[in-house]
């Protein structure tokens, strides 16, 4: 097998390109280019349909706030367009993108989490931002003051929307809202706008940070919430009357905590603690939920202090996790704030091994496992990767 190409972007402004060979003896991992991108290029998406990448700077003002790339083979980058994240130019925080490719054109989806805003921003055929007035049919939807704020004064201000996740039929979108504690819940209409639903409630304090849609063998579909103020997971089963125009989210499980039994040892409580991410392996039977200890300096962050990953049996007819299969893993070093599978890159194949890629903010890593019957086994890592964020496989 030839080496594997991941992208890594983070809070130093670059965006790193990384090739992991599983076959070396000891399998390698090693920075192989990197890209100057932003202030904090945090959030990171790769087009199924060709080669781009599209980049959310998650600190930067302006025009350039998002950007797209060509990647290419050895997983350079060159700069193709840019344009801003939501109506303002400044304070924005886009936190999330996805892509809606049911439109025509395919669109980027973005959540600003301080701007309190999701944005539609239609692509042109070459996989840039189409900016024209004439190609227009740009959309920016603000959430501000259109819920209720949860009981955490210190995160749940006002409305703080974090992210935008496609459903499956490509019909409707759902923005989980850490700031009301519910999911907003919109419909595609036959023009590629969005129009907004009624949302869906979740417990006070939750603070719902990204959701997941799986659907089953059956046919049936289930979202699953990761509660990031709540260090917890909760999950709804959707359906789709044929006499609605909004799917129907029916309450499966509710705040499935990602906690240990106690805070590290130099903490006092779980108040630093954030949920930050969460998968299903290809296989749909293993759910992974990464979990954050902020609390303490990046820059000198206590020794032996290693965050965790959850994980969870995941029944194959219900959907539902299996609370007492959770098992609790290091992560590999401090602040998992995202991970992904080598199973969703472009290309992968069912026989090929599955891979975990792992984010840690505050230790300054990339850390790849092996998993494998529901285990993880670390297999590499790689310090200095620009206090990565976000890790994504390319090939």
């Amino acid at each position: 097998m030839s080496p594997l190409i991941l992208l890594a972007g983070g809070y130093e402004g670059q965006i790193h390109t990384l090739s992991f060979d599983p076959d070396a003896n000891p399998p390698t991992l090693k920075l192989t280019s990197s890209a100057k991108c932003g202030l904090a290029p945090t959030w990171l998406v790769l087009s199924p349909t060709s080669p781009t990448l599209y980049v959310a700077d998650e600190w930067g003002a302006g025009p350039s706030v998002l950007t797209s790339h060509t990647i290419s083979p050895s997983g350079a980058l060159t700069l193709t367009s840019a344009t801003r994240s939501g109506a303002a130019e400044t304070d924005e925080w886009p936190c999330h993108a996805s892509l809606l490719l049911s439109t025509a054109p395919p669109r980027l989806l973005v959540a600003t989490y301080q701007g309190c805003t999701l944005s539609s921003i239609p692509l042109l055929a070459t996989g840039e931002f189409d900016t024209t007035e004439e190609g227009g049919g740009r959309q920016t939807i603000s959430f501000l003051g259109t819920g209720e704020t949860g009981p955490l004064a210190w995160r749940q201000d006002q409305d703080h929307p974090h992210a935008a996740t496609v459903d499956p039929t490509g019909g409707f979108v759902v923005v989980p809202d850490l700031g009301t504690d519910c999911l907003k819940v919109l419909r595609v209409n036959a023009v590629g706008d969005l129009v907004r639903g009624t949302d869906v409630a979740l417990t006070a304090g939750d603070g719902p940070r990204h959701v997941l849609f799986s659907v089953l063998a059956s046919g049936e579909t289930v979202l699953y919430v990761l509660n990031e103020l709540s260090n917890s997971i909760s999950s709804f089963a959707v359906a789709y009357p044929p006499t609605s125009l909004f799917p129907t989210f029916t309450p499966l499980q509710s705040s499935l905590s990602l906690l240990p039994s106690s805070p590290h040892p130099h903490q006092t409580d779980f108040s630093s603690w954030h949920a930050a991410e969460l998968k299903l392996s290809r296989d749909g039977r293993t759910m992974i939920a990464s979990n954050r200890a902020e609390g303490h300096d990046p820059a000198n962050p206590p020794p032996g202090a290693e965050d965790v990953l959850a994980l969870f049996e995941v029944d194959s007819r219900s959907g539902t996790l299996d609370q007492s299969s959770r098992k609790l893993v290091g992560s590999g070093g401090r602040a998992p704030r995202h991970l992904s599978l080598s199973s969703e890159r472009v290309g992968a194949q069912d026989s090929d091994m599955e891979w975990v890629a792992v984010a840690l903010h505050d230790s300054d890593e990339v850390v790849i496992s092996e998993l494998a019957g529901g285990e993880l086994r670390e297999v590499v890592r790689l310090k200095g990767a620009g206090k990565p964020a976000c890790v994504l496989w390319v090939n």
